[in-house]
This record gives C-alpha cells, structure tokens and sequence, in this order.
C-alpha cells in the first residue's frame, strides 16, 4: 500500500472530469467549488479538459485518461478531485497508465462513478484513493461545503494522524434545487434532523476499508481490476437513480455467490436517496437476508455517498466496527 503525501495550505489541486461533463454545463457550480477550495487555502488548477462537454460524457476517452495522466504527473498539482461523476469512467480503464499513477502518489478523490477509478487505481497501484466529496456536488454547496463534509475531508487528505472516531452527523439532506435555472443559489437546501445511524447487525471488526457507489461496482466485476475482498470491511451506497431494494438484493445476492461475503470483515452502508421510509426499510430486510450466513457487524444509513452531508472514507486504510460501543473508527492515517 502507498500513502499519498498529505495536502498543505498552499497546494495545487487539479480537477478533472472522467466522466460527464458537468463541469462545462454547470459554470456557477464550478466556479462556486473553486473559491470554496480556494477558502480552504488551495490553489485550484483545471485540467484542460475538465469543462468539455460530448454528449453524455465530457470528452473522447482518450482526452479524460489524458487528464488524468497529465494531472499526476505534473509535480505542482499535489491532489485530484473529480468534478462530478456520471457512468462512464469506465471507458478509461483500458487507457490509464497505472505505472504513471503508481511513481506520482497523490490525493484523488470523487465518488459516485468515481467508484470506478478509485478501486481499480488502488487495485492496480495499492494507491490509497478516497470516496468523497466532488467539486459540483460538494464543495459547490450554497452558502458553503458542510461543516461535516469539510472536517471528515480534512481530517482524511490534510493530517498524517489517524481521523480516529467518527461521529454520525446531527442532519442530512436530499434535496435538489435546480441546477438549470440556478436556484441552487437563491437559498440553502432544506436540512433535517438526523436519527444517527442503524447498527442493523452486531459485532467487532477490524478491516481494510474497500467499496463506492454499488451500482458503479457493477463495472468492475470479471475485470481485471475487481479488487480481493479478503480482510476487507466493504462500504456500498446507491446512487440518485434510487435502484429499488429488490435490485440491491439481487447485487448483494451475487456478491454471496462469488463468495465475496465469506471474505469480509464488516459492512457499511450510506443513507440511501430518494429512499421512501418503506423502501429504507425493506433495504435493511434485504441487509439483513443476504448476510444471515454470516457474523460480520453492519452499520446502515451512514454519512456517505449521495446525501449531504458525507464522509471522506480512504480506500485500502484500515477501520474498526464496535456495535457494542456503537462506535466507527478510522485506525489508520490515509496520507503521510
């Protein structure tokens, strides 16, 4: 496992687009993530073809995998953040120069599709990668990034000290104000009361944490870049396309027939959008059908993945589950 060097006031951050092209459609969230990062005393660089828009991607394959080439191996840009996600980071697999990626070790992170770049690089590299926050979704958030978003992704990519106890987040959001016609702008998203996380299956584990958004997992599975699960404790979440219980179920049951589940130590799963209360819990049901087999600990409904606010989990780092504490630890620093 390789430790990227940790991110210092000052630094270049480097944005690229993998997938769609966001960036380029939404201006005002752009320019509204830059001077949040630029707030947090970064120093933003976009690569050159992070605003492209191509239809439902930003650019050829070819120009986003050069991007990311041209972003690690320039020695000024010390991080990587994903504009947004989409569905088609898959297209750069074939082109990603890991051995590049592997001699320049720096912070990269997104989530959603992200997922997909993330666990092949550290599948490929032993890179640790990071399921965060993404410049439109997050940092781009009116009036400011969330405070919790802020301290988890400073506590993972800015200090060499493990971030230790995570604590769940008093309130969260789902809603969406029109990007198109920039009422993202005119007032904050509505935020509700959090109940904390469901501790659906009790247990201790200690594992190296290893996952992203489940249905951008689904492009890795019989590649070479489907990562060991062994000692692992796997993060999953869905995305705003709200995939239903029953199609959570169906991945989950695949994982068990790969024997995947016989491998892990620990589960966590993220808030789940656009869930109704009767689907949030069908979902646990699922959980909890799917994994009856087995004696690892799971915690669902957590502060990752497509609601506000989010964790910043670093892949590959090694985390510990207490049910009886009722407690989540980072045991170990993601950076040096």
């Amino acid at each position: 496992m390789t430790k990227p060097p940790r991110l210092k006031p000052g630094d270049t951050i480097g944005i690229v687009s993998p997938s769609w092209g966001g960036a380029g459609r939404f201006p005002h969230r752009t320019n509204a993530g830059i001077r949040q990062l630029e707030a947090l005393g970064f120093t933003i660089r976009l690569a050159p073809c992070a605003l492209h828009q191509n239809g439902f991607v930003s650019d050829t394959p070819e120009n986003r995998a050069g991007d990311i080439h041209l972003m690690f191996a320039d020695p000024e840009v010390k991080g990587i953040i994903a504009a947004i996600g989409g569905d088609h980071s898959c297209h750069l697999l074939p082109l990603l120069n890991f051995d590049l990626i592997r001699e320049n070790p720096k912070v990269f992170i997104g989530y959603s599709d992200i997922t997909v770049l993330n666990v092949a690089i550290w599948q490929q590299t032993g890179l640790v990668t990071f399921n965060g926050p993404a410049l439109l979704t997050d940092f781009a958030e009116y009036p400011h990034i969330p405070e919790y978003t802020e301290e988890y992704f400073r506590k993972a990519v800015t200090s060499a000290d493990p971030a230790g106890e995570i604590q769940p987040s008093t309130c969260w959001t789902e809603e969406f104000l029109d990007w198109g016609t920039q009422q993202d702008r005119r007032r904050p998203r509505q935020w509700l009361p959090s109940p904390g996380w469901t501790w659906l299956k009790t247990g201790h584990a200690e594992g190296r944490l290893l996952g992203g958004c489940i249905e951008s997992l689904q492009h890795l599975r019989g590649t070479p870049f489907w990562p060991d699960w062994e000692d692992t404790i796997l993060f999953i979440e869905t995305s705003e396309d709200h995939p239903p219980p029953e199609t959570v179920d169906g991945i989950l049951m695949d994982y068990q027939n790969m024997g995947i589940f016989d491998k892990l130590r620990g589960m966590l799963v993220g808030r789940p959008m656009r869930y109704t209360e009767q689907d949030k819990q069908s979902l646990r049901q699922v959980i909890l059908e799917r994994t009856a087999s087995f004696e690892f600990p799971v915690i669902t409904d957590m502060d990752f993945g497509h609601t506000s606010p989010q964790l910043t989990l670093p892949l590959g780092c090694r985390a510990e589950i207490d049910s009886t504490a009722q407690q989540f630890t980072l045991l170990e620093a993601a950076v040096c």
